[in-house]
């Protein structure tokens, strides 16, 4: 094999591998913004009794029977808008 064949090769391969790690590295690039996106307990959510806005991850919780949900910041909260809600 004539030697300008093999470094035509060699500098064919390397161009192609060049390309497979830049697109590798794109796709790991990605994979890592989409795990940085804002998460859902980001979101602030507002105690219905003190009026604190609370991160929806955060806060403490209270289903209704009709499916509403209350977010509350404190346990203290929760209780007093249950005592609310009995009267």
């Amino acid at each position: 094999m004539h030697p300008l064949k093999i470094v035509i090769l060699l500098v064919l391969f390397y161009l192609l591998y060049r390309l497979y790690i830049s697109g590798r590295k794109k796709r790991l690039e990605e994979k890592g913004a989409e795990r940085e996106a804002p998460a859902i307990s980001d979101l602030l959510v507002q105690d219905p009794v003190c009026g604190a806005y609370v991160a929806k991850g955060q806060a403490l919780v209270l289903r209704d029977l009709d499916g509403s949900e209350h977010h509350f910041c404190s346990d203290k909260c929760r209780h007093a808008f249950i005592e609310q809600k009995q009267k």
